[in-house]
């Protein structure tokens, strides 16, 4: 396992984001050889961001390493790596996933089977309601609600899941000793009394609205799926939604009225196939595991042969598993899928919850 401390370091060179970070093992391997190896490099190689060249050079990553470091000693921060066994595996499925996340708060098993709410900064009345009565059914099935800790729908989802005592997890798209709104410090303190707040930034970091961008795709990256209860056409809960879809998450909308131009974003992904829903049950029944989970609350009873929602290519997947452990080549043979796709499936029916991957790339199905 590497060094936390020495993917910190790379991390906290100026530029460095998470594909280039990839691109630097595959090219050098251990994380401990990136920086000395970057130092041999020229200013005006092309093959590598100037600006990383530049911090590498001159060593400001360093006053930015000492910074969380120090950050993180005072206010009890953990951080967990790729490597890290507490690194959650869903995020892991995503194209990018942060190669660090520092993070307030504890992780909890709960948090496998998790939701996402978010929305407008400027709800109405019926936003706030649909936004309290949605997270509040779906925290009292013990389902984890995230969101972005953003002024309006974010901060609704995330204060009704803490009321209710239930655990909610909050992303950052600041470093995070930045709290962002600053109005949110109390919000933050009572999050890491039952759940998390993460950010995949370093201190000292300057904050650019890209990394808002980067923060949706986490949020959607931690998700099943993401559930928008209030968008404007222009809301950036929409880029949300986007990756989502990028990473073969389910979608949710709640529709509202067509005349104030309130809920026209919401409107827009039901009509490129978000899935329109008016109550709990309609998100459970697309997500098979969270359905199995929760059926006894809700006295609702999945079939196992019931696959409305999965394609002939999942469903002929799901009809060669069984509860023994089945390695991917073989199921490449027996499906005479092509590779691209048989992941791809693969991929779509553990996010629903139907199959499980082992690890040495096995698969049991598991409903």
């Amino acid at each position: 396992m590497y060094d936390p401390m020495d993917i910190l370091k790379i991390m906290s060179i100026e530029g460095m984001g998470p594909c280039l970070y990839k691109n630097l093992i595959d090219k050098f391997g251990d994380p401990e050889q990136i920086i000395p190896r970057l130092k041999s490099f020229s200013t005006d190689d092309k093959s590598i961001p100037s600006g990383v060249l530049s911090s590498v050079h001159s060593g400001k990553y360093l006053e930015f390493f000492n910074k969380h470091r120090q950050w993180m000693k005072q206010s009890g921060a953990h951080i967990l790596t790729l490597e890290d066994p507490l690194y959650p595996d869903i995020l892991k499925h995503i194209y990018d996933p942060p190669p660090l996340i520092t993070f307030l708060g504890e992780w909890d098993l709960k948090d496998n089977n998790a939701l996402a709410i978010v929305g407008t900064r400027h709800p109405d009345h019926y936003g706030k309601r649909i936004t309290r009565d949605f997270t509040h059914s779906l925290v009292n099935l013990d389902i984890t609600i995230i969101s972005g800790l953003a002024k309006g729908v974010d901060s609704v989802a995330h204060y009704t899941a803490v009321r209710s005592g239930k655990r909610t997890i909050a992303v950052l798209g600041t470093p995070p000793d930045i709290i962002y709104p600053a109005e949110n410090q109390a919000l933050v303190r009572q999050i890491c009394n039952n759940g998390v707040v993460l950010s995949e930034f370093v201190v000292g970091h300057k904050t650019a609205p890209g990394c808002f961008v980067r923060r949706n795709r986490l949020i959607s990256g931690l998700s099943r799926g993401v559930i928008v209860t209030q968008a404007g056409d222009k809301s950036g809960a929409l880029a949300t939604a986007f990756s989502a879809n990028e990473q073969n998450r389910e979608v949710f909308a709640v529709p509202g009225n067509i005349y104030t131009g309130l809920h026209d974003g919401c409107h827009r992904l039901i009509k490129k196939g978000a899935k329109l829903v008016e109550k709990v049950e309609d998100i459970l029944e697309e997500l098979p595991i969270l359905m199995q989970k929760c059926s006894p609350q809700l006295n609702l009873i999945t079939e196992a042969a019931d696959l409305k929602d999965i394609t002939e290519s999942g469903k002929l997947i799901l009809n060669i598993l069984s509860k023994e452990p089945l390695y991917v080549d073989d199921i490449l043979q027996i499906s005479d899928l092509n590779h691209g796709k048989l992941m791809s499936v693969l991929l779509q029916l553990e996010l629903k919850g139907y199959i499980q991957q082992l690890p040495g790339k096995f698969y049991i199905r598991k409903i």
